[in-house]
């Protein structure tokens, strides 16, 4: 366990006499960019929840860091796929609460250089006064990456967080991740049902069965250099729609 940053040992979730995921276990290693794909309904977001500390398993553990999860902390950023900002705040202010309430050791101005910073990473530096109404959804969608990148989690957790973008956008954004996350090498566990995406972004792939009983039907490592195309890729991508269908 020592040398995995996330450990999923053995979990399950029921919701009365249903159960959801079957035994389920995964480790992560630090720095990896674990993608976690499957079809609706089996449990990829429960899993997801569950690391964040916001969700607990029926039965089972995990652990990140070598600790056991208990609850949410600032350890462990999320990213949802609706962007979660509050309204009334202007994008820079989303960026400043979010370092208020998981980084209270940083002062006023520490907190507002960080948030200058990170909106600077995600190209909104000219944004950073409008409020999430004035923001197109990718737009908004940068500022929770840019909040969560600012909290400087060990972990960051995505839940499908381009799956309501149009493809355009949601490609600049998958890109964007990348350039952050190569840049600091953080661990990320990504919930996607895009196999594209999960091909593109991750260093392991994590196919789940279709729920309820939901487990691990197979662990893939993406031995293959970026930009991910050509044959390697389309062999890849097969073999994961076949083990969808």
């Amino acid at each position: 366990m020592t040398n995995s940053h996330i450990v999923i040992d053995e979990i399950t979730k029921s919701y009365g006499e249903t159960t959801i995921i079957a035994p389920t276990s995964l480790r992560v290693d630090r720095g990896e960019f674990v993608s976690v794909l499957g079809p609706s309904g089996s449990g990829k977001s429960t899993i997801l929840n569950m690391i964040a500390g916001l969700s607990f398993p029926t039965s089972g553990a995990l652990f990140a860091r070598g600790e056991k999860i208990t609850g949410p902390g600032p350890d462990r950023g999320m990213v949802f796929q609706h962007h979660a900002l509050l309204p009334w705040m202007t994008a820079r202010g989303n960026i400043e609460f979010g370092l208020q309430s998981a980084r209270p050791e940083l002062d006023k101005d520490a907190r507002r250089a960080r948030a200058e910073e990170y909106l600077g990473h995600v190209g909104l530096t000219h944004a950073a006064d409008r409020r999430p109404a004035r923001l197109s959804g990718g737009m908004q969608q940068r500022v929770g990456l840019a909040r969560s990148f600012a909290i400087d989690p060990d972990i960051l957790l995505l839940d499908e967080p381009f799956g309501a973008l149009d493809a355009l956008t949601r490609r600049q954004l998958q890109l964007l991740l990348l350039e952050i996350w190569e840049a600091n090498r953080r661990t990320v566990v990504m919930v996607t049902h895009d196999v594209d995406e999960a091909i593109l972004l991750s260093d392991r792939i994590v196919v789940m069965s279709a729920g309820p009983e939901a487990t691990i039907i197979e662990d893939l490592t993406v031995d293959m250099g970026r930009p991910r195309e050509g044959t390697g890729a389309d062999e890849l991508r097969a073999h994961l729609l076949g083990l969808l269908s």
